[in-house]
Order: C-alpha cells, then sequence, then structure tokens
C-alpha cells in the first residue's frame, strides 16, 4: 500500500516511539498538533497528525454516517490509508510496531479502534486511545477484537457528550475489556472537545506507556 494522507509533525529527529493522531469528521491536523505540548510536554514521541481525506465545505471527513451505520467503502478506503500510513513511518524510521501507538478524536478514535480490530490491518499497533470516540462497526466479518488482546486501549469520554453519548464509549470500552485488551475508561467533565479534560487523560496514559507500564483501569 502507498502512504496517500498528507500529514504534519513534531518530535525528536531519531525518535523511539510514534504516536499517530487521527482527527475527527470536520477537523484539520493544525489545531491539534498545536495541541501537543498539553499531552506530551516532554517532546518523548514523534507526533504524527493526518488529515481526514475527504473535503467537503463542511471540512475534511473520514466517512459518511446514515441510518445503517457508517459507509462502509469509506471506511474501508480511511482504514488502509492509515495502516498505509503506519507501515511508512515505521519503515521511515527503522521501528517496529512496539513503538507505535494510534490515537484519535470523535470519528478518528473511532478509526484508532477499527484499525486496531481490523483482520486485513498488516499493522498492529502496540496500543491505541480513543477520546470521545466509538467502535464504529460490529460486524464479525470486519473486526477481530482478540488482536487488541493485551494491549492498553484507552477510552476518555466527557460526561457531557453533545455528539457522542459517553455510552457508546462505555460500551466499546466493555467489548474490549470481555477481549483482554488492558483497558483504562476515564468518563471526565466537559464535552465534546479536543481539549483538557480529555488531553490530560492521554498525557497521563502516554506518560505511563513511555515508562514501559501497561495502563489499566477497566470500565466497571
Amino acid at each position: 500500500m502507498t502512504n496517500t494522507l498528507r500529514s504534519i509533525r513534531r518530535g525528536p529527529a531519531t525518535p523511539e516511539r510514534v504516536l499517530v493522531l487521527i482527527p475527527g469528521y470536520g477537523d484539520t491536523p493544525e489545531p491539534f498538533l498545536d495541541r501537543a505540548a498539553t499531552f506530551d510536554p516532554n517532546e518523548q514521541w514523534l507526533i504524527v497528525v493526518v488529515e481526514p481525506q475527504t473535503p467537503s465545505d463542511r471540512g475534511p471527513y473520514w466517512y459518511d454516517v446514515d441510518e445503517s451505520g457508517p459507509d462502509p467503502v469509506a471506511l474501508a478506503a480511511a482504514l488502509a490509508s492509515i495502516d498505509a500510513l503506519c507501515a511508512s513511518l515505521l519503515s521511515e524510521t527503522e521501528l517496529n510496531n512496539d513503538a507505535l501507538v494510534v490515537a484519535g478524536f470523535s470519528q478518528g478514535g473511532a478509526l484508532a479502534l477499527a484499525h486496531l480490530v481490523d483482520p486485513t490491518s498488516t499493522i498492529t499497533p502496540s496500543a491505541a486511545a480513543a477520546l470521545a470516540a466509538y467502535l464504529p462497526s460490529r460486524a464479525e466479518e470486519l473486526i477481530d477484537l482478540s488482536r487488541a488482546s493485551q494491549r492498553p486501549v484507552l477510552f476518555a469520554h466527557g460526561e457531557d457528550d453533545e455528539l457522542v453519548e459517553p455510552i457508546r464509549g462505555r460500551s466499546a470500552a466493555k467489548a474490549f475489556h470481555r477481549s483482554d485488551a488492558l483497558v483504562t475508561w476515564s468518563e471526565v467533565s466537559g464535552g465534546h472537545r479536543f481539549d483538557a479534560p480529555l488531553t490530560s487523560e492521554l498525557e497521563a496514559w502516554l506518560s505511563a506507556l513511555a515508562e514501559g507500564e501497561q495502563p489499566h483501569s477497566p470500565p466497571i
């Protein structure tokens, strides 16, 4: 696969770990990278923020959603593009999957989860983070939750999220927990914004990973 996604980055010239960060529907990458100091204050990660691949007058997006769920063709294309980017970054940095984390916000967080458990993915990151997100498909042929077994997965959700109800994030967290993922569930104050306190939860979780820990605080 060939990486065709536009991305911007920040981090050390010779990184030891890579964070792929996926914005949501209508989001551009620049504001996400501008907030990098809030979740990676010591610049321990090469942070690569990608742009959603479909332009529109509402801003770029990954896939449309109707009463049947996400557009399956667009979802598959988005997952393939994320997978190609991850492969390209690991080749470029000469790192292996253990150094890679994929995270995202809203629709981007849904993609981060879906990529981890997509049976067609060629790259399996060591961990994934979903902020204000959900699992976009439960079709058995599209997901293999066993791929998340013993891998840290962060779910952080604002209790007042007006776009993605917290129960959707909690439901996904429970499904991953039942599949033996090392789930951290955190429901915080605030709404649907890539900002504190969601980014504070991401910062604590990434710091633990950088220290070689495997954070685990599953949903009750």
